[in-house]
């Protein structure tokens, strides 16, 4: 069966991720598509206003399996992100990663993505990064404000291209224009598009203009109760006041002694927003202190992180996907492709329970990785 993968966080699913999921089986000729979602937390460094569950089953409206992307890749900058999304995407099987763009032009992105590999292996590059410059600047300027490199789909396409090179170049590529918005667009402005950052700012203000941009018979999804990340803020204030600066420097993403000035500021602020506002610098990122702070509530480990991918956790399908999975079962007869967790498996997912259990405890949600089958549709 011949598939295509896209690496998602449907954070929330849209009708450009409709058109993305459509146009990605049709062109590529696919018999099987398969969404590697991100899981309860998001790359911004952020709770997904739904959880997991609840984003999957908004997923089969286009896709035929959704496969949880692991947290570490989640909640890491893009390049990370592409990385364990391709590593799952090479555990699956998958043939190609289809993925939106601005530019829409895989030739041009490829070429790019080849020169960036290059630049990155030379010293000038390296000690602008330990200068404390952004990635994003460093290349925008080593590439001299290259059309490519100005939007955000172009920079994570670079990233996935990067990866299918150095992890699993047997994947092919392609890319979708992406139609209508861009990424971070905070207002609802076209009759059937929006971006997520839009979606989220028009459900959080009671804005039904929602409504227009979502499939619509699936409205009664998107009036489950929402997650905020104001709603972690009094996890992080506990975790920062009764660990120790040694044990905070062991949390993936610290570094630079980040964990310093992230204690010395934790009692000067009285929301999430502000905290992070009072840390950020021209070396730290409100992204990166966001992720940071993400990793440090779930304890997510330097020595965590890992190297391959052991199991694949599937959390919905359609009768398509399901067959999809049992000619996988028969291709990799190795693999672990779990629909459901048990004490058996749950080793596989520790950091991914975890999440979920947290996610849990802010949105009081009963839903959790042990008593939610996988979603059929």
């Amino acid at each position: 069966m011949k598939s295509v993968g896209l690496i998602t966080e449907y954070n929330p699913f849209h009708n450009g991720h409709l058109y993305h999921a459509r146009q990605s089986k049709k062109l590529s000729n696919a018999d099987v598509t398969i969404a590697l979602m991100s899981g309860q937390f998001v790359m911004r460094g952020e709770p997904a206003i739904f959880n997991k569950f609840i984003r999957a089953e908004m997923a089969l409206e286009g896709v035929d399996l959704v496969v949880e992307l692991p947290i570490i890749g989640s909640l890491s900058s893009s390049d990370y992100f592409a990385k364990y999304g391709i590593l799952l995407a090479d555990y699956l099987g998958i043939d190609t990663i289809s993925f939106g763009s601005e530019s829409a032009n895989i030739e041009a992105l490829t070429k790019i993505a080849q020169d960036i590999q290059q630049f990155e292996t030379n010293p000038k590059y390296r000690a602008q990064i330990n200068n404390g410059k952004s990635y994003p600047r460093v290349l925008s300027d080593h590439f001299n404000q290259h059309h490519i490199l100005q939007t955000p789909n172009n920079i994570l396409g670079l990233s996935y291209l990067k990866a299918i090179h150095n992890f699993a170049p047997n994947i092919n590529a392609m890319t979708i224009e992406r139609l209508g918005t861009y990424h971070h667009q905070s207002s609802i402005d076209h009759q059937t598009l929006a971006s997520g950052s839009a979606i989220r700012h028009a459900l959080n203000s009671n804005d039904a203009l929602w409504k227009q941009v979502v499939p619509n018979h699936m409205w009664h999804l998107y009036e489950q109760p929402q997650m905020t990340k104001e709603a972690l803020f009094p996890y992080i204030q506990y975790a920062l006041i009764t660990q120790s600066s040694e044990d905070l420097a062991q949390i993936y993403t610290i570094n630079e002694g980040l964990e310093h000035r992230l204690q010395s500021l934790i009692t000067k602020a009285h929301n999430l927003d502000s905290f992070i506002t009072l840390v950020k610098t021209k070396r730290y990122t409100y992204t990166h202190i966001q992720r940071a702070l993400m990793n440090i509530v779930l304890n997510i480990r330097q020595q965590d992180v890992p190297t391959n991918i052991k199991a694949a956790r599937i959390l919905g399908m359609t009768n398509k996907g399901q067959q999809y999975l049992k000619y996988l079962k028969a291709q990799f007869p190795e693999r672990n492709y779990i629909t459901n967790i048990t004490k058996k498996t749950a080793p596989f997912f520790t950091q991914e329970i975890k999440a979920t259990q947290l996610y849990n405890l802010c949105t009081h949600s009963t839903q959790n990785d042990f008593n939610t089958p996988v979603i059929r549709k």
